[in-house]
């Protein structure tokens, strides 16, 4: 078993009062989504089913290619490789394989609200040669802590750091406070972003470009994931089974998950008294950029992303951030 620092944010009572906030808030925040094995389980089942990662081979190249360029900047020497949201570590274990071809000796933490993805990431890098001292179960979204943390492991290593996979899911405000939190200068953050497939970014065909990637969400194992935090949060018998549907979040063209309340009588949980608001319960929610949405969503919180590799369907994009 790896060595691992559990930050206060995934402890019981931490949990019950981001429980507690963000029912207030009529919806669910995104780590009660991934918290269980068993939710774990059935998230993998959604990113296998239904990811076109498996299925158009698009979505390897511009990895293959984004870290291509990515490594051919990179100096000589030791590098500190982040998997900031690791996931299965898969992607990964893919730059670890790049970096030792190219004569990197690398050190490697994994961060992920999951402790059981942040043991199979490490496990993963391990075998494969990576060094490993320590690595953090925590809640991304409380970003503060994440650079002094970084800093107490290795101070002096540049970094590579991975954030694939949570841009849909946070919003901008929230990511930019990540990036800002744990970019120093010369660090690079690789970011990947699910990216709406207009034909022009002046066009008024982004609703038809929606719409066509709405089975990606709207499907069987999707609900049965969101059902399973449902009955994590024992509310499995407040609300209706989840709905799909196009929408928007702060702007951003998104795909959103809700549940409608059962009935509008006020009940008690966690100590509380919580009455159910009018509008649907929000499940979650999957942004949906514009390569020059998003790169400008950066910029104005004092960030540079530059494109390194799209599909060519423009459905997903990969950029490397730095401090502007």
């Amino acid at each position: 078993m790896p060595d691992l620092d559990f930050h206060p944010s995934t402890r019981d009572r931490e949990l019950d009062r981001q429980a507690i906030k963000s029912l207030q808030a009529n919806q669910i925040d995104p780590r009660f989504l991934y918290i269980t094995p068993h939710q774990t389980e059935l998230w993998r089942q959604v990113f296998l089913r239904h990811s076109p990662l498996h299925s158009n081979s698009e979505f390897v190249r511009i990895y293959r290619d984004a870290f291509s360029r990515i490594l051919d900047r990179l100096k000589p020497g030791k590098v500190f490789l982040v998997g900031l949201g690791c996931g299965t570590g898969a992607k990964e274990l893919q730059l670890h394989a790049g970096l030792n071809e190219r004569g990197h000796d690398t050190l490697f933490a994994a961060i992920d609200v999951s402790r059981d993805l942040v043991v199979e990431s490490v496990e993963k890098l391990v075998a494969s040669g990576a060094g490993h001292r320590r690595s953090l179960v925590c809640d991304l979204a409380q970003s503060d802590f994440l650079g002094p943390w970084l800093d107490r492991l290795d101070p002096a290593l540049p970094r590579l750091i991975t954030f694939f996979g949570l841009t849909p899911n946070l919003a901008p405000a929230v990511i930019a406070r990540i990036f800002r939190s744990i970019l120093r200068p010369g660090d690079i953050l690789l970011v990947n972003a699910h990216v709406a497939p207009v034909e022009s970014e002046t066009t008024g065909d982004l609703p038809a470009a929606m719409r066509t990637l709405l089975p990606q969400y709207d499907n069987p194992e999707t609900r049965a994931w969101l059902a399973a935090a449902l009955e994590y949060l024992e509310l499995e018998n407040r609300v209706d089974p989840p709905e799909i549907k196009v929408g928007r979040v702060e702007a951003i063209p998104a795909f959103l998950a809700t549940s409608r309340w059962k009935a509008k009588e006020p009940f008690e949980k966690w100590g509380r008294r919580f009455s159910p608001h009018s509008d649907p319960l929000r499940l979650f929610h999957s942004l949906r950029y514009t390569p020059t949405l998003f790169e400008n969503v950066l910029r104005r919180e004092g960030l540079r992303a530059g494109l390194l590799s799209i599909t060519s369907c423009r459905q997903e994009a990969i950029w490397s951030v730095q401090n502007a």
